[in-house]
């Protein structure tokens, strides 16, 4: 019974902090207006399911299905990040020190996070449940409403994966070297891989998919099987079919079953790895033979000095020392690994024709390597508590911030070097102005995601999903770039833009992003 009161009680705490922030309100609005956008209008340039430009008749059984599909791929992302800080929130608040001086087993502690996190992503799923059933409505093509077929995925497939997903954001906070910026971008790659995998497949949406293409196969002998998921740009489907949704058979559930058994099993490993919380008080500890802990204050004496013996303070009030510093700062972070992977990236760039380059993804992968140096960028003096400090210095906002600015673009200019020679080697202009406009437009994004949000984790999950979703796989208005034009594929071509054009949206986009990092930054000066 006390292991029961005392996961409860965890998972309470927890759960009445995460919902009392403004933060989560805001994702709750964030993913119900995505999942409008999940179900889109008849005549819309865009689908979230693609079947050979086919999709089904609004009922019950297709936005249900529908949209837990989009929802499972949505927040097997997105709700891993919402949720792994519950343990570093605890580190940062030094609530941990309280947890580590009572007898809290580790695994009640680790198991209340787990429920706390399960219950977020729960709430979060509930409510795109209650969207999906007006979004049935609003779209008027089947009025009547048959709740089993429209909420049984979301029970049965998205539920179930969420359960999963939180008790990996517990292990990645659980071992030291997943949980920075390093986890995150090691979990990015991993839901790449996972999602596209066989076993996604097998006990994610292949459950739901498979039956759609059996039956849309079942009618129209042309269908090859193919289809996709997210938002996929297209002029609109042209055909519709009937489909009725699973047969949710006791089989089939207990097949999903195997998701929240291989949750639970996660968590004794993780608290397995999970190394507890250690003071940092400044205080020597000690433990004498009656396990009785005394704190030993170490006090030192300081001789007594007067202030006309004082040396006189010289003020530097040059700006290229504080971009130095902030340079310095910035590279802290790079090891000697990091030196000569940045380096061969810049070689193979310089050394290889332009399209080769964009094909196998060298030039991509030579700004994306840099993601962890760039996402300290506006949030590095909160994460050292050390924002009041330097917010008391001089032209606080105009100088230090622009400095950080200045470095970050500093860095794109040094690791997309060896692209900006081949552009000029090769004549491409065009390709010039996107490496210009990417140089810009990525230290902007990062310090307006660090100023604003303070967290450096704000831009990592940004960044790579829009470096995913453009330069990746080649979207059009995401391609920031231009991978697509340096295939021959042009913005003229597909969107009617030239790059010019292209490259002057981008700065516009970049300079609101300043404007919002100074507007924040503005603030915090203002209340030190």
């Amino acid at each position: 019974m006390n292991m029961i009161r005392t996961i409860y009680f965890i998972a309470q705490a927890d759960f009445l902090e995460r919902t009392r922030q403004y933060s989560f309100l805001l994702m709750i609005g964030f993913t119900m207006l995505a999942a409008y956008f999940f179900v889109p209008p008849a005549d819309a340039g865009y689908v979230t399911l693609y079947l050979e430009e086919v999709r089904g008749i609004y009922n019950s059984a297709w936005v249900g299905g529908s949209v837990s599909l989009s929802t499972t791929m949505f927040l097997s992302l997105f709700g891993f990040y919402l949720v792994k800080n519950s343990i570093d929130r605890d580190k940062q608040s030094k609530v941990g020190e309280i947890i580590a001086s009572t007898p809290i087993k580790k695994l009640y502690y680790i198991i209340g996070k787990w429920i706390s996190n399960f219950a977020v992503l729960t709430i979060i799923v509930m409510a795109i449940m209650v969207i999906a059933l007006i979004m049935q409505w609003v779209r008027g093509e089947v009025i009547e409403v048959e709740l089993w077929q429209l909420w049984s995925p979301f029970l049965f497939m998205t539920l179930p994966m969420m359960s999963v997903i939180a008790s990996l954001a517990l292990f990645f906070e659980s071992v030291k070297v997943l949980q920075g910026g390093i986890g995150n971008v090691i979990y990015f790659v991993f839901y790449i891989i996972f999602s596209t995998s066989k076993v996604f497949d097998l006990l994610g949406t292949g459950i739901i998919t498979s039956d759609m293409i059996a039956d849309l196969s079942a009618i129209k002998t042309s269908y090859t099987g193919t289809y996709g998921i997210g938002i996929l740009i297209q002029a609109g489907p042209s055909e519709t079919f009937l489909w009725n949704g699973v047969d949710w058979t006791e089989a089939l559930i207990k097949q999903q079953l195997v998701l929240p058994l291989v949750a639970v099993l996660l968590l004794p490993v993780a608290a397995l790895l999970f190394r507890g919380f250690k003071g940092d008080t400044g205080r020597g500890i000690k433990t004498n033979n009656n396990n009785i802990v005394e704190e030993t204050k170490r006090v030192t004496f300081f001789p007594r000095i007067r202030a006309v013996e004082l040396t006189p303070v010289g003020v530097n009030e040059s700006f290229w020392t504080l971009v130095r510093a902030e340079w310095y700062l910035m590279m802290k972070g790079a090891s000697l690994i990091w030196y000569i992977i940045a380096t061969i990236l810049s070689v193979l760039c310089l050394t290889l024709p332009v399209a080769s380059s964009s094909q196998w993804m060298i030039w991509p992968l030579t700004w994306i390597w840099p993601i962890l140096l760039w996402s300290n960028m506006g949030c590095r003096e909160i994460r050292n508590n050390t924002q009041y400090i330097v917010a008391s210095s001089p032209r606080y906002v105009a100088r230090q911030l622009t400095a950080v600015w200045i470095a970050g673009v500093l860095l794109s200019f040094v690791t997309g070097l060896g692209m900006a020679i081949r552009f000029i080697l090769e004549g491409e202009v065009e390709q010039l102005i996107y490496w210009l406009t990417a140089a810009v437009f990525i230290p902007s994004l990062a310090l307006a995601s660090g100023v604003f949000t303070r967290s450096n984790r704000t831009f990592e999950v940004v960044y790579m999903l829009i470096w995913y979703m453009g330069p990746f796989n080649k979207m059009d208005y995401l391609d920031f770039m231009g991978t697509t034009s340096a295939e021959g594929t042009t913005w003229v071509t597909n969107t009617g833009f030239n790059p010019w054009a292209v490259g002057f949206v981008y700065l516009i986009v970049s300079a609101g992003l300043l404007v919002v990092a100074y507007t924040s930054r503005s603030r915090l000066a203002q209340s030190s």
